[in-house]
């Protein structure tokens, strides 16, 4: 049986000299309950010592005294796999990912390049720009009093999105401001490894807006949209791009009349792969294994 460690950040130990709350607590915590909780693995997972799984099989202790032990490399390489899931906010990923990378020979990940373009939302629509693929920058629309939304360059999914009307210069260069593209919001799950990848599921996500902010508030697991065979075409075009990516990634996109409009890249586990088990009754590492009987499965929903 493997022996794996996953360290999710905020639950993990990330915030151990913050108070242990965070608007993506919720979302953090079904997502280590998803890969904690099976039998084919031996599963082990940093855990901040506050929280409610520090008593549970596997939990390994984060506390102020040995809060370096998330950059233990050595410990780290004990295991056969391990998985870090951190958010892109203010580059926590990709900062974390850089420290050890050189020294962890046990993880298939995207390198640090390919994690600052995904983690840097005017990186991304740079490469995007340049290899033509669909972005908020290539919609147009001809209409007066126009919608733009605003939101963190170095932002997380939903967080801190406010949606206003008519352009404004913004002059804090951690703020971005583009093309708001009305239509239904999806993300793409996916494994990737070196010479090709395997679609987890597709995914829809709904959104609400409360005071001019966007608000997500669930998401509908492993659908089968009409446009299908568009989005294979769609992640295949991403992914020539940004032939760098590795690992569980997640693609956030707008369908607009038919055309696919890239939002975000995720270079990590998202909260989408955290029902996949329920949906097909495959465990989210099975894709890491290869171990895979892939069937179509049940759609489900996750509430946030």
């Amino acid at each position: 049986m493997k022996k794996i460690l996953i360290f999710e950040y905020i639950t993990g130990g990330g915030l151990i000299e913050k108070k242990l709350k965070h608007n993506l607590y919720p979302e953090a915590n079904i997502i280590l309950n998803s890969l904690i909780c099976n039998k084919m693995y031996d599963i082990d997972f940093f855990c901040d010592y506050r929280h409610d799984y520090k008593y549970y099989d596997g939990a390994v202790l984060i506390t102020p005294d040995n809060k370096e032990d998330i950059y233990n490399t050595q410990l780290i390489n004990n295991y056969d796999y391990f998985l870090p899931i951190c958010p892109e906010i203010d580059l926590i990923y990709h900062n974390y990912v850089k420290k050890i990378s050189s020294n962890i020979f046990n993880t298939i990940l995207s390198d640090t390049k390919t994690m600052l373009i995904t983690s840097d939302k005017l990186l991304l629509k740079k490469i995007c720009n340049e290899n033509n693929i669909d972005n908020p920058d290539s919609f147009e629309r001809m209409t007066k009093g126009k919608y733009y939304i605003e939101k963190d360059r170095y932002g997380c999914g939903c967080s801190n999105i406010n949606l206003i009307r008519g352009k404004k210069e913004n002059s804090n260069s951690d703020r971005i401001v583009e093309n708001y593209i009305p239509g239904n919001v999806y993300s793409v799950s996916t494994y990737i490894t070196v010479d090709k990848y395997k679609v987890i599921s597709i995914n829809q996500q709904k959104v609400h807006k409360n005071n001019n902010k966007i608000i997500l508030k669930s998401l509908l697991v492993n659908i089968y949209p009409s446009f299908t065979n568009y989005i294979y075409k769609f992640i295949d075009d991403i992914i020539s791009s940004i032939p760098e990516l590795k690992g569980f990634v997640g693609f956030d996109f707008i369908e607009n009349n038919g055309t696919l409009f890239l939002i975000e890249i995720n270079a990590r586990f998202t909260t989408s792969m955290a029902a996949i088990e329920k949906c097909k009754d495959i465990h989210p590492l099975c894709y890491v294994d290869g171990k895979i009987n892939d069937k179509v499965g049940k759609t489900c929903q996750i509430n946030l």
